[in-house]
């Protein structure tokens, strides 16, 4: 009885408190194809999206998962190994391969672009830009689709960015910027006018900050730039702010791995020391091996859902963490600022789109 008592006290005490839902799955038939997960996506009905080195994998009430067929050239997926996702404004994934793009409208795969438009066909990052997508391949730069047309954006031409290979994109929703990440070059933004996009280096201290890997959307203007060393915030007004690093987040982390801001503004951390929840420059949630359900500590996923779920995923599972205290979101329709200074009550041409819920 003594040895009994002894053990609970010990377990409750290894067992890290989370104030709310932990649910994991692991690859087996009915579940994720697998933990390789290189891409999360939500649809527009929230169903989540797993580009993994496995297959397709699509979350809603349950799982499907979707591998390639031999005998499906033509209309199934291409290729098991998916480099990137992306829904667009008809609700159609786009999926990024080693060899091409291919668009799935719920039934059939369709192939998307010819080695007459990619001139490298290995393709990095897909984003949505309202109804158009951003596709960055190669070391070709980039590839821009909109109302049916194709442009090639040539890199160290004039309104090009000085950069071939960009492995990551995102837009700040505050002017409507494309904000992209390169291996060699920096961090370039792409603004548009009448004439079309012309991308301008965004300076930053490489010898400060290191060099920037990653960048993801941040929904209340601007974009967050990071990489194993540190989180920023950059912003057309502010400029450059440090958000955290491994050594605020505590002893045991030594590298940052993915990041992900909820709509409440809590950002989402994967490290090699598990899942961090950070808002207002405090730990609110930490999520480790000693959680009931996750076995590894190291996370190389994030995502964040509309339903308020944090997505994760370790080399042993995927799951998501869902807080108790989320706050019930009514639907609202966004419109446009108003200029303060503006006497015709026009409205702005770039205007702050920021995320409304309230409290239920």
């Amino acid at each position: 009885m003594l040895r009994a008592l002894i053990f609970c006290i010990i377990l409750f005490c290894v067992i890290t408190p989370v104030s709310g839902s932990v649910i994991t799955y692991i690859p087996a038939t009915g579940s994720i194809s697998s933990v390789d997960v290189t891409d999360i996506a939500e649809s527009h009905d929230g169903m989540i999206a797993f580009a993994t080195t496995n297959g397709l994998s699509l979350f809603d009430s349950g799982w499907v998962a979707i591998q390639s067929e031999p005998w499906k050239y033509d209309t199934g997926l291409q290729d098991n190994f998916i480099n990137t996702i992306e829904f667009d404004e008809n609700n159609y994934l786009w999926l990024g391969f080693s060899a091409g793009v291919q668009r799935y409208d719920g039934i059939t795969f369709t192939r998307v672009g010819s080695d007459e438009i990619f001139t490298t066909m290995d393709i990095h990052d897909i984003l949505r830009d309202g109804d158009a997508i951003w596709i960055a391949n190669g070391n070709s730069g980039l590839n821009y689709f909109s109302e049916g047309n194709w442009e090639w954006i040539r890199p160290f031409t004039r309104n090009g960015p000085d950069a071939y290979y960009i492995p990551s994109m995102a837009k700040d929703h505050a002017t409507g910027n494309i904000i992209l990440t390169s291996r060699f070059n920096g961090v370039w933004k792409g603004v548009q006018d009448e004439g079309g996009f012309t991308f301008l280096r965004i300076p930053i201290d490489e010898e400060q900050y290191g060099k920037i890997t990653n960048v993801v959307d941040y929904p209340f203007g601007g974009i967050i730039l990071f990489n194993r060393d540190t989180v920023l915030h950059y912003s057309e007004s502010n400029g450059i702010a440090v958000i955290t690093g491994p050594k605020a987040l505590g002893p045991g982390v030594t590298r940052i791995n993915d990041v992900a801001v909820t709509e409440e503004g809590v950002f989402v951390i994967g490290t090699n020391n598990g899942l961090y929840g950070v808002y207002n420059d405090e730990i609110i949630v930490h999520i480790t091996r000693n959680t009931v359900g996750v076995t590894r500590d190291e996370v190389i996923k994030v995502f964040s859902d509309s339903k308020g779920r944090w997505w994760f995923v370790t080399k042993g599972e995927a799951g998501y963490y869902l807080p108790d205290d989320l706050n019930e979101k009514i639907p609202v329709t966004l419109v446009n600022a108003f200029i303060p200074e503006n006497s015709d009550g026009s409205e702005a041409s770039n205007p702050i789109r920021i995320p409304v819920h309230y409290v239920g």
